[in-house]
């Protein structure tokens, strides 16, 4: 891959709207009686990010993807559930609206504390239905699933290197339309009206 590539974009994150995001998943998938895992977490955004911008023309969260060993990840999300201190102080995030709790095989499960977010002063109907959408795709499918279904995404094969030495790859946006649009891409990433 290479980094300095026209086709790779950077997009603003719109912090806001990735916490009312990870927070909504989290009441849902309590309301659903199912809790969600740091994985189960990214994977709902990639796919609702996806989906929402194939089919309203913009992503949800504005997040950048980049790809891991287990699939797209959306990098400041990522963050914010690690609790990564300079992502959390650049950002000026004193605490998150959300516990994780250990679980017994080393796996953190999140869960929102109650009425921390106004979620829909953040994300519009839209966003919440293809987000809806994406948590139960997750939940139905499971962790080998998911994993195959997001390591086909095209986006994640044209970034993934396995024998690169790197962690992680940035992914190019334009590659995550159903027909690729680099201009489109282009376009978001300079005039993100929602950030």
């Amino acid at each position: 891959m290479n980094d300095e590539s026209p086709q790779l974009v950077t997009m603003t994150p719109n912090v806001n709207r990735i916490l009312a995001a990870l927070f909504h998943v989290m009441s849902e998938a309590e309301r659903r009686g199912r809790p969600v895992s740091q994985y189960d977490l990214v994977k709902t955004l990639f796919l609702a990010d996806r989906a929402h911008l194939n089919e309203w023309g913009r992503p949800i969260t504005y997040d950048n993807y980049i790809a891991m060993k287990h699939g797209p990840v959306p990098s400041m999300a990522y963050d914010l559930l690690k609790g990564n201190e300079l992502a959390l102080r650049d950002n000026r995030i004193r605490a998150l609206p959300w516990r994780a709790v250990e679980q017994p095989k080393a796996i953190k499960h999140y869960f929102p504390v109650q009425d921390a977010i106004d979620v829909e002063s953040h994300l519009s109907q839209s966003d919440i239905e293809v987000l809806n959408d994406a948590l139960g795709t997750v939940l139905r499918l499971g962790f080998g699933q998911i994993r195959r279904l997001t390591h086909e995404d095209p986006a994640y094969v044209d970034a993934w290197r396995a024998d690169g030495g790197k962690a992680a790859y940035d992914m190019k946006l334009g590659l995550l339309f159903e027909e690729p649009n680099f201009e489109k891409a282009a376009v978001l990433a300079e005039y993100s009206p929602y950030v």
